[in-house]
């Protein structure tokens, strides 16, 4: 999740995943999936960053509970008919 702020009112989280298009018209337009539009007062740049933040600390996140080292492998009896 993200934080917007609309034109007419007050700063929401969105969803990223959820942002399929940014336009600069002069407005900042979002694009969401499904063709709803939402007008903004970010300016596109701090939009992609705030993206590129939250996807990269999911990375990370991901990342820090791989497990380490190798993984055990077991074989179970009459799997394979």
């Amino acid at each position: 999740m993200i934080p917007v702020t609309p034109i007419a009112g007050r700063t929401v989280l969105l969803n990223a995943n959820l942002i399929e298009a940014i336009e600069e018209t002069p407005d900042t337009v979002i694009v969401l999936s499904g063709g709803r539009r939402m007008v903004v007062v970010d300016v596109p740049e701090h939009l992609v960053a705030r993206i590129e933040r939250i996807r990269a600390s999911v990375l990370a996140a991901a990342h820090n509970r791989r497990p380490r080292g190798r993984a055990k492998l077991y074989a179970i009896e009459g799997g394979g008919e």
